[in-house]
């Protein structure tokens, strides 16, 4: 006797915030923890995305004009380019699990960064699940590099965001999920091959937009509509960010000036301090003392 069994299964259903990150690539730059057992101030800027978890001590992290306390267990996002201040005070040790990360298409970064930080930069214990065990055996991955490791700290990273998009979701109801639909879109992807590709050269608009098949006007229409600033703004980011991680190489002005196609030293510390809010000369000194703690 046969007897036939009929087993349903319930399909997974897609929504925006599933439908948004499936159209991401997220490109993991730095995982680790930080740790120290002494009061330390430091005030430093990421050239990428930045999660960061507070494993013991917490502290207190002006971002802009806002000041926030993280307690242990929050979360606390900062955004490229932007001038932080950490103050660690209190406590006899200090521990944090960090994330840097870029995502592609550019053209949802904007959108992205928009929605991790909606109701503000920090998401406390009660509003996210524990990641305190999954973070531990995440920092054995990263420590033992066995095959496949960085998709599982990827994949790790996505758990991390959708928790956090889900409690900017509750904290209102006036955080919209939809994806970025623009014309321009593939026109700002061929823009940052362009600039990437010619980095290490001046850069001018009216070349670039006629590579690209296209007026200045468009060129320049594209990068506001989708990345909400000027195309030689953008630019000037990205120069600045290969300088800051060539002046932790060890790299002077003097060299990166050239290297990058600026007329002299002074011309790339102007730009530099512009974007980054401070001297290369200060910069490094900050970011030397955030690395020695």
């Amino acid at each position: 006797m046969y007897i036939e069994t009929k087993q349903q299964y319930s399909q997974f259903q897609g929504d925006e915030l599933t439908d948004l990150l499936g159209k991401m690539t997220f490109q993991i730059n730095n995982f680790g923890l930080w740790q120290s057992d002494e009061d330390t101030k430091a005030s430093y800027i990421s050239n990428d995305i930045e999660i960061v978890y507070y494993k013991d001590g917490g502290s207190t992290t002006i971002i802009g004009d806002k000041q926030y306390e993280c307690p242990v267990g929050s979360f606390l996002i900062l955004e490229p380019f932007q001038l932080n201040t950490s103050i660690n005070h209190g406590h006899d040790h200090y521990a944090y699990y960090y994330f840097h990360f870029e995502i592609e298409p550019i053209y949802l970064k904007t959108q992205f960064l928009s929605m991790l930080t909606y109701h503000g930069h920090l998401i406390y214990p009660d509003e996210v699940r524990d990641f305190q065990e999954m973070l531990e055996r995440l920092l054995i991955e990263a420590r033992e590099k066995e095959i496949g490791y960085s998709s599982v700290i990827t994949s790790a990273l996505i758990r991390i965001i959708v928790d956090i998009m889900r409690a900017q979701i509750k904290r209102g109801n006036d955080l919209q999920i939809e994806v970025s639909q623009s014309s321009y879109a593939g026109l700002i992807n061929e823009s940052v091959k362009y600039i990437q590709k010619h980095l290490y050269e001046p850069i001018r608009l009216q070349v670039m937009a006629q590579s690209l098949g296209v007026s200045t006007s468009v060129l320049y229409k594209a990068f506001i509509n989708v990345l909400h600033t000027s195309p030689a703004f953008y630019i000037q980011q990205q120069k600045i960010a290969y300088v800051q991680k060539q002046l932790l190489l060890g790299k002077n002005v003097n060299t990166l000036s050239q290297e990058l196609g600026y007329s002299s030293a002074y011309h790339l510390s102007k730009a530099f301090k512009k974007i980054v809010g401070m001297s290369p000369r200060d910069y490094k000194k900050q970011m030397t003392f955030k690395k020695t703690l």
